[in-house]
């Protein structure tokens, strides 16, 4: 947006009568296919957007100059620059008609000295302005200083230039844009943009955290513009706090100072009792609150003894099973073997005959079940040797 001297003044004829056509027509200084054009009409300035002689025929730029203005007219909000129609202007083409701003870029305003304090307010308005603009689904996609107005006064800011914005409604012109040193190296984001013009603004050392934070990859990067604009406030806001909280300890240091000096010479017996009474107060509170202390931790750690005896129990219980399944196997093996020696499996199996020659085995096997003691052996023998004889011997035909 170009910018006006501050020493130029704006007069109007009281006589004159407002004209429906703008006059007073000035090119301004523009790069790229837009044409700028300062003029006046109802007795005010306007800025005219329109396109370059070159550019003037073609589609695709006034499809841009089009969707430009379809986006702007949807945006309303003190700090951001009001278009008011779209129209064709006499030897300029089809314009955005915009309002005009006097003030000064944030590019050349940040070319002079100015307090924290107006450089903070400043980024404020920024965050302020770019919350409004995402809150309506639209990326402005070019942020960079100069594209920031800051009016005569200081106070005041205008996000202009909203030539490659985008919305998701639109599914048309949807390319990468930006300015280099202020695009995304992963992308068009605004949040990105944002952060680089924090860090030239110069807003102190607790708030590097948060542009930090703006220039983060994608996958860490803040999401919100809102987020951005809360965090430094509270960034802002903890040297104060720190302040206040050191000035209020010094001034109760103080008058506790001032109140032992004065009350060691001119108290009266009535306040010494007082005082004598509430540190009796606060010592017996102390002793009965170290006593709950000391019995706390005693039951804690008896809790805690109790719970290393019941786990060394338990070790001592899994140590006895354990030794208990190992006999219960070596035993299983001492009866295999005792078994084998009798050759009882190769025997069973080639029984094809008689029912009495299984006998003999029968018995062997209740022997050994009435003479065993442990249940896991007596189902052992039961399951491995006695049902499997049964079996065969039911198979074999009578005597």
């Amino acid at each position: 947006m170009p910018t006006e001297s501050h020493s130029e003044s704006f007069f109007t004829n009281t006589n004159e009568v407002p004209s429906t056509k703008f006059s007073d027509l000035t090119v301004l200084p523009s790069h790229g296919f837009n044409l700028l054009v300062k003029a006046k009409r109802y007795g005010r300035w306007w800025l005219l957007k329109g396109l370059k002689e070159d550019y003037r025929d073609q589609t695709i730029y006034q499809t841009f100059l089009q969707k430009e203005y379809d986006i702007l007219c949807q945006l309303q909000h003190p700090m951001v620059v009001s278009a008011f129609s779209y129209e064709s202007v006499e030897g300029l083409g089809n314009c955005i008609v915009m309002e005009w701003i006097e003030g000064v870029t944030l590019k050349q305003w940040l070319q002079t000295a100015h307090s924290l304090r107006d450089r903070r307010h400043i980024a404020d308005l920024l965050t302020e302005a770019l919350a409004y603009v995402h809150s309506q689904q639209t990326e402005h996609r070019d942020l960079k200083p100069s594209n920031v107005m800051i009016t005569n006064d200081g106070h005041h800011l205008k996000l202009i230039d909203f030539g490659l914005s985008d919305t998701k409604s639109y599914a048309i012109l949807k390319e990468d844009a930006g300015t280099e040193g202020y695009m995304a190296p992963d992308g068009p984001s605004d949040i990105y943009s944002l952060g680089i013009i924090l860090r030239e603004l110069r807003l102190g050392l607790f708030s590097q955290s948060v542009i930090k934070r703006c220039l983060a990859p994608k996958t860490t990067r803040i999401s919100h513009v809102a987020d951005v604009r809360k965090a430094l406030h509270r960034c802002w806001l903890w040297p104060r706090r720190a302040t206040i909280i050191f000035l209020v300890a010094f001034l109760l240091f103080v008058l506790y100072t001032l109140g032992l000096s004065y009350s060691s010479k001119r108290l009266r017996p009535e306040i010494i009792a007082v005082q004598t009474e509430l540190t009796d107060s606060l010592n017996r509170m102390q002793t009965t609150l170290t006593d709950s202390l000391t019995r706390i931790q005693t039951a804690n750690q008896t809790v805690t003894d109790s719970l290393q005896h019941r786990i060394m129990g338990l070790e001592a219980e899994k140590q006895a099973t354990e030794a208990q399944v190992r006999l219960i196997n070596e035993k299983k093996k001492q009866i295999d073997r005792q078994l084998q020696a009798y050759g009882i499996d190769q025997m069973l199996d080639t029984v094809t005959c008689q029912r009495k020659i299984t006998i003999p085995f029968l018995r062997i096997a209740d022997e050994l079940i009435q003479n065993t003691k442990e249940p896991e052996l007596k189902e052992y023998i039961e399951e491995r040797y006695r049902k499997r004889w049964i079996k065969r011997m039911n198979e074999l035909p009578f005597d």
